[in-house]
């Protein structure tokens, strides 16, 4: 078994570090999605991309390929929630900012994309979290 390095996940932060939030294409769920395409060679947003640019057109793709929400449709994904602070590298987080709710990949802290580049959240403001790291299964 090829070992897995922190070195992609490293070199993937370091290349979003400064690309701005834009919906459908580097927004809070498409962000850890592309992530784990990069470590696993999974697309977890397939049925999302292409699919929506806007707010109003994401709510209604959670809708029509989703479960509904953000936290339903990660849950259906991926399993029950995990409680944050038992979260690793590579798992995706629910996490509140400005009053906004987003998804963002966790590297120690919490990542997300904002208006200038990621922001960077300590994980203990995370809602709930989800077992999406293939740390975890080695």
């Amino acid at each position: 078994m090829k070992p897995l390095t922190f070195k992609p996940l490293l070199e993937f932060i370091a290349s979003r570090r400064n690309t701005p939030f834009e919906w459908g294409v580097n927004d809070c769920c498409l962000f850890p999605a592309d992530a784990l395409k990069v470590l696993t060679g999974i697309d977890h947003a397939s049925e999302f991309r292409g699919k929506y640019n806007s707010e109003l057109g994401a709510a209604k793709a959670l809708k029509k390929f989703g479960a509904g929400d953000l936290e339903s449709t990660l849950t259906q994904k991926f399993g029950q929630p995990i409680t944050p602070l038992s979260a690793m590298r590579g798992d995706v987080a629910l996490i509140d900012i400005d009053g906004n709710t987003n998804i963002g990949l966790v590297f120690g802290n919490v990542f997300c994309p904002g208006d200038n580049g990621l922001i960077e959240q300590p994980l203990s403001f995370a809602k709930c979290a989800w077992r999406t790291s293939p740390w975890a299964s080695r």
